[in-house]
């Protein structure tokens, strides 16, 4: 005797439940059929998401996501070293000093090394 997924018990050889009024379903050949449709389906994830990443570069020359090229960063460092030497040839040291700090946290901005890939 089997039981229905509603939980009545199912007679011998019956074509639906007396209950509910489904279908009974063998266990077995769903198992099986289960089994059948998971051999069958053969994915495998493609290469680029299998492959491993490659290095990563960092540069201070080249241009990156995130940095300019040499010829921007030479740009940069001129202007910004220029007026910041006129500035204290013109005003002196003392008022131009905290142009001179943001200076350098500029340089350092520009020059430190980035990812490039």
């Amino acid at each position: 005797m089997e039981t229905c997924s509603c939980g009545a018990r199912l007679p011998e050889n019956a074509a639906w439940c007396p209950i509910c009024f489904k279908a009974p379903v063998d266990g077995d050949d769903l198992l099986d059929e289960l089994h059948d449709a998971f051999r069958k389906t053969t994915w495998s994830p493609p290469e680029a998401l299998t492959a491993p990443n490659s290095p990563p570069v960092h540069s201070r020359w080249q241009s990156g996501p995130r940095s300019f090229g040499l010829r921007v960063k030479l740009a940069i460092s001129f202007v910004s070293i220029g007026i910041t030497a006129l500035g204290a040839m013109s005003f002196g040291f003392f008022f131009v000093a905290p142009w001179i700090i943001a200076t350098a946290l500029l340089m350092y901005a520009t020059w430190t090394r980035e990812r490039v890939r």
